[in-house]
């Protein structure tokens, strides 16, 4: 079980990453000087591991910044699901055995 909660919670940490880097993006649409960012996501054996990188501007940055978030709040919420899950499983288990 403990794999399985480091790994969702790792996910968990990634998509608080990517949220805040996302919005972040949107609430700089108006200061002339701010550089946009973008979070590399990358798979180790602990789970996911989140880095906030430099990303080209683009135009249609704030469309993707919206999509990003929308995908980051999914990955949180099937992470947090996988954490209750686990935390349930073990609460059955514990049970079982009392």
């Amino acid at each position: 079980m403990n794999a399985i909660t480091g790994i969702a919670t790792s996910g968990l940490r990634a998509a608080s990453t990517g949220l805040q880097t996302a919005a972040q993006n949107l609430a700089n649409l108006a200061t002339p000087d701010a550089t946009r960012q973008t979070v590399a996501l990358s798979a180790d054996a602990a789970g996911v591991s989140a880095r906030v990188v430099e990303a080209p501007a683009d135009p249609a940055a704030p469309l993707e910044d919206v999509a990003a978030m929308l995908t980051y709040k999914a990955m949180a919420g099937a992470n947090l699901f996988v954490l209750k899950v686990a935390d349930q499983t073990l609460g059955s288990l514990l049970d079982i055995r009392a």
